[in-house]
């Protein structure tokens, strides 16, 4: 199953001419609206990527793949990847730091930079250099980023470059699942006490078999804490799933 995955970044490129005309028109608001619309109308077509979320398995080889495919069906794509790693994740705390040697964050992307044919395809390689090292679960975000050959003067077009990431979970020597919760009414706290992450999704409640009300989950990592009002006060579940699985959990 193939994903487009939502934007890291937009970045807009306006070619000078363009730019000229539609200044041109900025007496008339609604003009000048209008022209940059119908320009952004000539975007680029883009990549996308086969995966959301890349999730190694514990005592797993170390390595995964993402597919990068080319949307265009006439030009090439070039595009760059870059890695950051994620400290103290969903925190107050949380720190993106940016990898630029892999051998200290023991985390390898590879290729860097590649060329996809039009309706092409690549593979990019996810190296978890020691496996089982750590006791605490590791994050990283790859970035994919299209690069645009220069535009031409003469050129009257908006390009957007959007980049696209994918989310990286790295299991500790021995992933431990231990949520903390307690109830008030309709309001509920949810902490992970465990080194590593679960997902809450699928929420719900269920006055009755025929009557379910959607609650929308929430992804912990370890060290996090999650408040929410719920839409009544019975019984609430969720799929909870982790590096050890998926398993239902019901709070009463």
């Amino acid at each position: 199953r193939r994903f487009k995955l939502r934007p890291a970044r937009n970045t807009t490129v306006l070619s000078m001419s363009a730019l000229k005309w539609c200044r041109s028109m900025q007496r008339s608001k609604v003009f000048f609206f209008v022209c940059l619309t119908l320009m952004s109308l000539s975007a680029e077509a883009g990549i996308y990527l086969d995966r959301i979320i890349v999730q190694f398995a514990p005592e797993d080889r170390g390595r995964e793949d993402v597919i990068v495919f080319n949307e265009s069906t006439t030009e090439n794509a070039f595009v760059e990847v870059s890695v950051q790693e994620i400290v103290n994740a969903g925190t107050e705390q949380e720190e993106k730091r940016v990898v630029t040697d892999p051998k200290k964050s023991n985390f390898l992307v590879t290729p860097a930079k590649m060329v996809i044919p039009p309706s092409g395809k690549k593979q990019v390689r996810l190296v978890d250099m020691k496996p089982a090292s750590s006791d605490q679960e590791r994050v990283f975000r790859v970035t994919f980023t299209p690069v645009l050959p220069p535009l031409t003067e003469e050129a009257s077009v908006i390009r957007v470059v959007v980049s696209y990431q994918t989310l990286v979970l790295i299991p500790p020597r021995k992933p431990t699942d231990q949520l903390d919760y307690s109830r008030d009414g309709d309001r509920l706290v949810v902490s992970n006490k465990g080194n590593s992450f679960v997902l809450l999704d699928g929420g719900k409640q269920c006055p009755d078999p025929e009557n379910c009300t959607e609650v929308p989950g929430k992804r912990l990592y370890a060290g996090n804490t999650w408040e929410t009002t719920l839409p009544m006060t019975g019984p609430v579940s969720f799929q909870a799933t982790s590096h050890n699985g998926v398993k239902k959990l019901t709070i009463e």
